[in-house]
């Protein structure tokens, strides 16, 4: 791993791979991933401190959360002016560029918290090093794919867990090793 952050990538998907059905409004996350899942990642992101996500996560959420520094990437962070919480900064920077700078403040690991586009935006660079994907015990068949775009990378998976009764699994993977 280079001199930078760990980025430990979060996701909550569908069994057919969807990180959100095509029609979020009649069926948004808040309804459809487990309290589990919702209970693992605050744990999660918690315990890792420093969230990066993209403006349209962000939207769905609209304030800082506890115990966390979230850097909200956006094209326009004018946008956000209103947003005077200290838990909250909000940057046009690119994917290294962020973590060069989280870097030199001591950071040591970030979440990467969605959307589709910001974990596509870390794959296709190669800056994500481990994965923790919740498995919904739902079926999509449309939606919003985790990754999209090219990449490819390989990763091992090194822990899985049962969250609930229903089947919510979390998987964990790490970036294979560099041969």
């Amino acid at each position: 791993m280079t001199n930078r952050p760990k980025v430990t990538l979060l996701a909550a998907m569908s069994i057919d791979g969807f990180i959100a059905p095509s029609d979020k409004e009649a069926l948004p996350s808040t309804t459809w991933t487990s309290k589990e899942d919702w209970q693992f990642f605050t744990k999660q992101s918690k315990a890792i401190g420093t969230m990066i996500l993209g403006s349209k996560t962000f939207e769905t959420i609209k304030r800082a959360l506890p115990e966390r520094q979230m850097i909200i990437m956006t094209s326009e962070p004018s946008r956000y002016a209103e947003y005077s919480d200290p838990g909250l900064e909000f940057t046009s920077d690119p994917p290294a560029e962020i973590l060069t700078k989280l870097q030199a403040t001591g950071v040591k690991e970030v979440a990467l918290c969605g959307g589709a586009h910001i974990y596509a935006l870390f794959m296709q660079q190669g800056l994500v090093d481990e994965m923790a994907l919740t498995v919904e015990p739902y079926v999509f068949g449309e939606g919003i794919k985790l990754f999209a775009g090219k990449m490819q990378q390989q990763f091992v998976l090194t822990k899985q867990e049962q969250l609930n009764e229903a089947g919510t699994l979390v998987l964990f993977y790490q970036r294979a090793s560099e041969k």
